[in-house]
């Protein structure tokens, strides 16, 4: 999870015991500390409510006494293990870590909880945990209850060390009687006076007893409570970081604010070699710009330049249509045509198939991107396709959660805005989901369409009924409106505006283009989900591909919406084509993310969750370029620059913050690098077809085979040279440096702005 195999030596496993063990002594103590406080005063309620008058009915003292002891008891000790016991659960079921974070965000988002993706694996791992911790609890307070050695009032720890104090002194006080005894053979006045100095002298030694007893439980305490948890963080900020993760007690992190776990890198660059701002290290040298400032990628961008990959017949007084469209977990593996006929990881198991003809189809007569990768979940995407930026690096929020109503951004919605278009933002999915509905119509889109609208629109035009969608028909599901209604409406919807486009036109008005985002939604996790109607539909057999499988059925299932939701992909593309509308319109399409249905973990297969398919289609523009397959490594974040090159930028150029390059223009292979991170897994830099894997804070890293290594099973780090490990290594940091920037800057609302400290 933290390691490579190489990582995990005998000294690397003892120090994270040694450190796991301080911090559950940390744990333990304040536990221990909490029931003694809580049993002393049940004891002083005791004494005070002792006489006969309490000791009448059923309800006495002692009965009070036992219940409470019982009920807090249980409470305390579950509520001190449940973050480590949920802290165990996700390591083994997710490989996540516990933080009250999560918990905070299932609350926010209880309506969409029922429909995560959570197998029957996890939910039985889940039941045992919690049915242990109950029966641990109830054992644990029974004993508190019934054992009268559970009173922790008898087991002060400070005795420990005052009962040395104690006996110290009775011996010197037998010494000073056997010394009286001898004086009182020489005389009654000589008695007198000893005794008085002995009651004297015994009463000092009481009092400076006391003063020691008191300011030992005072010493004893701080220790205990101060001192050695400061001693265990001081600890843990001298270990690596591999060994601070694997020793961290998630109770006790929580506890300290998350004093535990180790700080990620920040920010901070240095001027680049040449005395360049480290900005330029982003910011592709086919983009002409005008920086605001050094520190910051706030720039003005004013042109591209460069030799053509290819080329997009576009005229500034009929600009096009612009359609990107985000296919759900639609991953670059499921695709024969991205994938090619060699298959040299074996992907299709040698059989000569594909998931997805239909976009096979349209993305040989478009540009291809077989080497395109993303973030997740969707959101996250959602940043990088719109923005053109590496996503908000958090496993519990992104950028967008909350809806950012104030936060200044400029991307796609900006860009075709300035330049005159209608945006459109429409999908079958429900956006109060991180609240989209309040995000996407605060930042540059005009009409926001999503499932609620496309019920009411299909019940009105399709003679849908309100029973079909969650009755025997299922024509929607929990996560909206499945995609053979929700294309169909899109399709209906550019139909309309396209003919109003032409009216305009033909009678001296501006076009008004349209620039729309669109969503599906049918695959996604768990993929069980789907209309009546196509669960009895004849389906391609798709048995090569998963029999003989542990997770035969998932693999299925998954499969089979991929193919649902081509299914109506190529319907869409052919009435567009039929209609005329594609010879006026430049689509994209792309995943979102992509998934790994094969996985026990979820999100372990990390190729298969974050390389997604794409292409770029722009029917009768291309000239010789249709058919193009692009081979180098791009991202999500390059659409934005591709589509201001394709369609042309605004007056005076447009705004942005991103760190996309234009697709347009011809790179060598191999020289560009591109981030794409899993906050839930690993953060990665691909670079031509390696992979290189990494976190924000330990220093494992693994690289892989994008081609030939699919599974991710020969690591080619260390077989590299110095030279060559250090330049990842410098990519690396980069990319720790680039991800905590944008955090950073959407943390404290200044992504448009030289500085945080005046920007916002």
């Amino acid at each position: 999870m933290y390691s490579s195999p190489r990582d995990r030596t005998i000294a690397v496993k003892m120090a994270a015991l040694g450190l796991g063990f301080m911090e559950d002594f940390v744990c333990t103590t304040y536990f221990t500390c909490t029931l003694w406080l809580f049993d002393t005063c049940k004891h002083a309620v005791s004494r005070r409510f002792d006489s006969k008058r309490w000791q009448q009915g059923w309800m006495t003292p002692r009965t009070v006494g036992n219940i409470a002891t019982f009920a807090v008891s249980w409470l305390l000790f579950f509520a001190m293990m449940t973050p480590f016991i949920v802290d165990l659960v996700l390591v083994i079921n997710r490989e996540m870590r516990f933080t009250f974070d999560l918990v905070t965000m299932a609350i926010s988002e209880k309506e969409f909880v029922g429909a995560a993706p959570i197998s029957a694996k996890e939910i039985q791992r889940g039941c045992v945990a919690t049915t242990l911790m109950v029966v641990a609890s109830t054992v644990f307070a029974s004993v508190r209850t019934k054992a009268s050695w559970a009173d922790l009032t008898n087991w002060n720890p400070t005795h420990l060390v005052t009962d040395f104090r104690t006996r110290s002194g009775s011996v010197t006080t037998k010494k000073g009687i056997k010394y009286v005894e001898v004086a009182l053979e020489e005389g009654a006045d000589t008695e007198v006076e000893a005794s008085t100095k002995i009651s004297r002298g015994k009463e000092n030694r009481t009092y400076r007893n006391l003063i020691y007893q008191h300011a030992l439980l005072v010493a004893v305490v701080i220790v205990a409570l101060v001192v050695l948890p400061a001693a265990v963080v001081a600890l843990r900020c001298v270990c690596s970081p591999l060994v601070a993760y694997v020793g961290m007690n998630a109770t006790l992190n929580e506890l300290f604010g998350h004093a535990l776990q180790p700080t990620p890198s920040d920010a901070t660059f240095t001027k680049m070699k040449g005395g360049k701002p480290w900005v330029e290290a982003f910011i592709h040298p086919t983009e002409e710009h005008e920086l605001f400032g050094d520190g910051s990628l706030y720039r003005r961008t004013t042109g591209f330049r460069g030799d053509l990959a290819f080329d997009v017949d576009v005229s500034k007084d009929n600009p096009p249509n612009v359609l990107v469209i985000g296919v759900e977990s639609f991953r670059f593996q499921d695709s024969r045509y991205l994938v090619g006929e060699e298959d040299p990881s074996n992907l299709f198991k040698g059989v000569n198939m594909t998931i997805t003809p239909n976009f096979d189809r349209w993305a040989k007569r478009g540009v291809a991107l077989r080497n395109l990768w993303s973030s997740t979940p969707t959101s996250r995407s959602l940043e990088s396709l719109l923005f053109a930026q590496v996503p908000y690096d958090s496993t519990l929020r992104t950028g967008i959660t909350g809806g950012r109503k104030k936060t200044k951004l400029s991307g796609l919605p900006q860009l075709f805005k300035a330049k005159g278009y209608d945006n459109f933002f429409t999908t079958g999915c429900l956006t109060r989901f991180e609240n989209w509905n309040v995000f996407l119509p605060a930042h540059g889109y005009d009409v926001v369409l999503e499932s609620k609208e496309m019920v009411r629109i299909a019940e009105n035009r399709l003679g849908i009924t309100h029973d079909q969608w969650f009755g025997d028909e299922q024509r929607g599901f929990k996560w909206g409106v499945h995609d053979d209604i929700n294309l169909r409406l899109l399709g209906d919807m550019l139909v309309e505006k396209t003919k109003l486009q032409k009216v305009r036109v033909a009678s001296g008005e501006s076009k008004k283009p349209l620039f729309v985002t669109h969503y599906t939604i049918s695959s996604h996790a768990p993929f069980k989900a789907r209309p009546k109607w196509y669960s009895k539909a004849d389906k391609p057999d798709f048995s090569a591909l998963y029999e003989g499988e542990k997770n035969a059925k998932d693999i299925k299932n998954y499969l089979e919406m991929r193919y649902f939701t081509d299914l109506h992909l190529g319907k869409f593309m052919d009435r567009m084509e039929k209609e005329g509308i594609l010879n006026d319109t430049i689509v994209v399409i792309v995943g979102d993310h992509g998934q790994a249905p094969e996985a026990d973990v979820t999100n372990t297969h990390e190729e298969s969750v974050t390389r997604v398919a794409g292409a770029i289609i722009a029917e009768g523009r291309l000239g010789n370029a249709a058919g193009l397959v692009l081979q180098d490594a791009v991202e999500q974040y390059d659409i934005l620059n591709t589509l201001a090159d394709i369609t042309g930028l605004p007056k005076g150029g447009f705004v942005q913050n991103g760190i996309g390059r234009s697709l347009k223009r011809k790179v060598r292979f191999g020289e560009r690098v591109v981030f794409s991170n899993d906050p839930s897994r690993k953060m990665s830099i691909v670079r031509g077809h390696r992979r290189l894997r990494y976190d924000q804070v330990t220093a494992s890293m693994m690289l892989h085979d994008t081609e030939n290594d699919h599974a991710m099973t020969n690591d080619l780090f260390p077989g590299l040279s110095a030279e060559e490990q250090a330049e990842w290594e410098y990519w690396r940091d980069h990319g720790r440096r680039v991800t905590a920037y944008y955090t950073k800057r959407w943390d404290e609302n200044c992504l448009l702005a030289v500085n945080c400290t005046t920007g916002n």
